[in-house]
Parts: C-alpha cells; structure tokens; sequence
C-alpha cells in the first residue's frame, strides 16, 4: 500500500476517534438548563344537582354515614315504596349538626345510619294520602319537621360491619316498647338508647316520646319545602 494512503487512513481514524471522545464529554445543555415542568391542571370543581346554599346531601360530608332510606323501597310499615329515589339531604345547619354526632361516634367505632331524612311536600302527601291518620303520618297541610329538613330517623352501627345496635325494636315499630319513656328493657337495649340520645342531644337534637329513632333540630324553626331531590 503506498505511504500516502496508509498517511490519510490513519488520520481518518484518529479523527473518528477524538470526536466520538469529544461527543461523550459535551455536557448536555437540558441537564444545565432544566425545563419546567408546569403543575398538573387542579381537578374540576364538583357539580351538583341542588342548590347548595338550601341544602347539603349527607353522604358528600362523610362518605361513612350510611343510608337506609326505607321509604325509597317497600320494606316500611306501609309496605310500599313512596319515594322515587333514596337521598338524604338536610338543612346545611342541620347537617353539620348530625355530621359533628356522626364523628363523636367514630372515636367509638359507631357511626349513623339514615332511614329518613329530608322529606318533600309531595313525600308527606303521598304517606297521607296511603294513611290519613295524624297519629302516624303528619297532616301535609300542617307539615311535617320533615319536610322542613329538621326531623331524623335513624340509630347507631358497627362502622366496621354495619351491624346495627339492639334498641330494642325494629325502625317504625308502633308500640310501647319503641317509646322512649319504656324503661322494662334488656340492659343492653337501654344502654345503647341513653348513648344514642346523649350523642344527640349534645349537638342540639330533642327525642320524642314515641319513636327511640325519631329526633328534631332544637334550632330556629326552618320553612316548609316542596323541593324534589332529582334522580339519577
């Protein structure tokens, strides 16, 4: 091979090999200069179907509170269903009333469950018009503290399990043995009335007489409502 062109080949080689040496020791100019990432969009604010200053729908305070909104199903003493939907909404004042007993509840491993809450005009004439007789269903030209957002029927679970605690007589049980005032009852049963109606009472609910499970909102006393909660 002649000289000159072994001359130019190494040269070529020794060219090749400085730049790929030169190529691994630039710095990247992204490491030195980090781009920005921006921050992800927030997520969308929540969109609800009622009118929020007016009312609050217990399940968006506390997704632990549970429901069993008896007369969106026929298992009640009417044996049919009323409602066209189960929800439970409240005056806002109220709601947070019943959410500040659900959470003294927790530190117990106890929370609320709902079998009516809010119930519309049209609800109570509905209940009236399957039996019209004030000693059961409020008269819809009166009202019910019910259908002012002011009035709950509910008791006291397990959180874990969802067991419901013994008060001695099924939801809707119409007899002496729901009152209150009945004090011929198994220890246990009497124990768990006095928790539930001191954890109420606390934060400004009154019992009645006739229903362990039924109790009102000692607050200012609220308007009547027609208000439908719309359903899904």
């Amino acid at each position: 091979m002649p000289i000159r062109i072994l001359l130019t080949l190494l040269s070529v080689s020794f060219l090749l090999c400085t730049c790929g040496r030169a190529r691994e020791n630039t710095p990247v100019l992204a490491a030195a200069f980090p781009v920005e990432v921006p921050p992800p969009p927030p997520p969308p604010a929540p969109v609800y179907d009622y009118d929020t200053s007016q009312w609050t729908e217990m399940v968006t305070l506390d997704s632990t509170i549970r429901l069993d909104i008896r007369y969106a199903t026929d298992n009640n003493f009417m044996k049919q269903v009323i409602y066209d939907c189960g929800r439970c909404f409240y005056r806002p004042q109220v709601a947070r009333a019943l959410l500040k007993v659900h959470h003294d509840l927790k530190t117990k491993g106890l929370g609320l469950k709902m079998y009516d809450c809010y119930r519309p005009g049209p609800y109570q004439q509905r209940l009236w018009d399957v039996l019209p007789d004030p000693r059961y269903v409020a008269n819809p030209k009166r009202g019910s503290l019910h259908s002012r957002g002011a009035a709950a029927d509910l008791t006291i679970v397990q959180l874990d399990t969802g067991e419901e605690l013994d008060m001695g007589t099924t939801y809707d049980f119409f007899g002496e043995e729901a009152y209150t005032t009945t004090t011929n009852l198994p220890e246990e049963v009497l124990a768990n009335r006095k928790l539930f109606q001191a954890a109420m009472r606390k934060h400004g609910f009154l019992t009645i007489r006739t229903e362990w499970w039924h109790f009102n909102f000692g607050g200012a006393r609220l308007p009547l409502s027609e208000w439908v909660w719309p359903c899904s």
